[in-house]
C-alpha cells in the first residue's frame, strides 16, 4: 500500500490477478463437470452446452455402482491392499536389517562404507529408468503377477529405507543398544 494525501492507495498486479483468475478456472471448470457428470443420470446427459453445465436433477450412486461392476473394484482393492501390505512387511524386515549391518559398520570397515553408498546411489537413478529393466526382467522369469510387484516394491524402495534405518543406527549410541 502507498500512502497518498492521507488516503490509502492499494496497488494491485492486473497482470498476476488476471493469471491468476485464468489458472482458477482451468482447475476449478474441469473439476465442476467431473463431479456433476459423476452424479448424473446417462438420460440427462446430452449434446447441448446448457444440459452439460447444468447440476443433476437428481444425484444418483449408480454411475458409481456400474464403473465398480465394470472394472471389478473390489477384486483391485484386495490386490492393492495385499500387495502394500506384504511391501511394507518385508521392507521393514529386510531394509532394517540391511540398515542395522551398515549403520554399524561403516564407520570402521570401508567395505561396508562402499556397499552403503552403492545401494543409495540408487535413489539418483529415475523411477522410469530403474522399474522398466526391472519389470522386464521379472517377467522373463515368469515373476508377472502379484509376487513379482512385491519384489519390484521392496527392491525400489531399498536405497531410501537403507539410508533412512542406517542414518538413524549412526547417530543411536552403541552404549544404549548394550544397555538394551
Amino acid at each position: 500500500m502507498e500512502k497518498k494525501s492521507g488516503k490509502n492507495v492499494e496497488k494491485y498486479n492486473i497482470g498476476i490477478t488476471v493469471l491468476l483468475i485464468i489458472g482458477l478456472i482451468t482447475i476449478i471448470f474441469p473439476l465442476y463437470m467431473t463431479v456433476v457428470i459423476a452424479f448424473k443420470q446417462p438420460s440427462e446427459m446430452t449434446n447441448s452446452m446448457s444440459g452439460l453445465l447444468s447440476l443433476p436433477k437428481s444425484f444418483s450412486l449408480d454411475n458409481f455402482k456400474e464403473a465398480m461392476r465394470v472394472t471389478d473394484f473390489w477384486h483391485s482393492l484386495g490386490n492393492s491392499l495385499l500387495i502394500t501390505l506384504v511391501t511394507i512387511a518385508l521392507s521393514i524386515v529386510i531394509h532394517s536389517l540391511i540398515g542395522y549391518a551398515l549403520g554399524r559398520n561403516k564407520a570402521k570397515s570401508k567395505f561396508y562404507n562402499f556397499i552403503y553408498l552403492y545401494l543409495v546411489s540408487g535413489m539418483f537413478v529415475p523411477f522410469a529408468i530403474l522399474m522398466m529393466p526391472l519389470v522386464k526382467q521379472t517377467s522373463h522369469m515368469g515373476l508377472s503377477n502379484w509376487v513379482g510387484v512385491v519384489l519390484l516394491y521392496v527392491v525400489f524402495y531399498m536405497p531410501m529405507n537403507t539410508m533412512l534405518y542406517s542414518g538413524y543406527l549412526t547417530n543411536l549410541p552403541l552404549a544404549l543398544e548394550e544397555a538394551a
